[in-house]
């Protein structure tokens, strides 16, 4: 999919044609798109097509012609009959004219700024590429920020389920929390490198409000690394829980399963005792046998009063 945009009052609006000062957004695009685009702009064809590989790096390149940026921005998908997080490389090709985007899925921070549904949408304009470029950093930073909070929130819910009852399965929705919080610190460090490096490059900090758009950046993606480390440890803490609590009642479970062999042992030792083919007390007694299952109902309850004093009966 492609969508050419312009600019109206700090807003994009659809066109039909790729001239200058507009914004090309390419949405796991197809082979004749890719074709369109690098013969209209002259672009190298592997810098349109380097976010279309899922496991490729993030990095910048700068060629006389154009500027790439390709950077992991957050996504959500379904996996497993649940929804997960997960990251998707976006690259940003800036050239003299145009802002070309390309990703392998539709991605929040993209979408958001295409809907307008951003912080200072006012100064947003495509002939300063650079200053738009940065608001799409902002969005991605604050996009893992909301990410995050939902995993806080999910974290939270599944607490609370844990409190009533635990489940096999929240030890393997935990493991898939913290495994998205692994992926989402790889990419926010990495992405953290990319800005910071973008950050000493003139081309992207032209004026003071480039700068102070920059720093914003800075801040949220640092501020977005920091929420990761800090849920990842909860995360941690909270599998550990779950983990020592289904130990603890398959260890109850097998102390209360011992206890009753111990109980019914009672009773198979004296009935066995009193089966022998051999001369016992009180063996001709007419009514030994309701003797024998008083005696051996009084010692089993004897038995689980002695247990449940010592903690090993419920």
């Amino acid at each position: 999919m492609i969508d050419v945009y312009v600019m109206e009052n700090g807003r994009p609006v659809k066109t039909d044609e790729i001239g200058e000062d507009v914004w090309i957004n390419m949405v796991n695009p197809t082979t004749e798109e890719i074709d369109l685009v690098q013969r209209t702009l002259g672009i190298d064809r592997e810098a349109l097509t380097a976010a279309l590989d899922d496991e490729e790096g993030s990095r910048t390149e700068v060629t006389p012609e154009y500027t790439l940026i390709l950077i992991d921005a957050p996504a959500r998908e379904w996996r497993n009959g649940r929804e997960e997080f997960a990251t998707y490389p976006l690259s940003i090709t800036v050239t003299d004219t145009v802002i070309v985007t390309v990703s392998l899925m539709e991605l929040f921070a993209v979408s958001n700024m295409i809907s307008g549904k951003m912080k200072n949408t006012s100064a947003v304009n495509l002939c300063n590429r650079p200053r738009f470029v940065l608001q799409i950093l902002l969005r991605i930073a604050l996009n893992y920020q909301a990410d995050l909070k939902y995993i806080e929130v999910k974290r939270i819910a599944m607490e609370e389920s844990i409190r009533k009852a635990t489940r096999r399965d929240d030890l393997f929705e935990l493991h898939e929390l913290e495994s998205n919080l692994v992926y989402f610190k790889t990419s926010l460090s990495v992405n953290a490198s990319i800005i910071e490096r973008m950050g000493k490059q003139s081309r992207f900090v032209s004026s003071e409000d480039d700068r102070e758009l920059l720093d914003d950046v800075v801040i949220e993606t640092n501020q977005a690394l920091e929420m990761t480390d800090t849920y990842s440890q909860i995360i941690k803490g909270t599998r550990q829980l779950v983990e020592s609590d289904i130990n603890n009642s398959l260890a109850t479970v097998m102390k209360f399963l011992a206890s009753i062999t111990l109980v019914l042992s009672i009773p198979t030792m004296l009935f066995s005792y009193y089966g022998m083919n051999i001369n016992l007390p009180m063996a001709d007694y007419t009514y030994m046998w309701i003797v024998i299952i008083c005696i051996t109902i009084a010692v089993c309850v004897a038995m689980m009063l002695l247990l449940r004093r010592r903690g090993l009966w419920r």
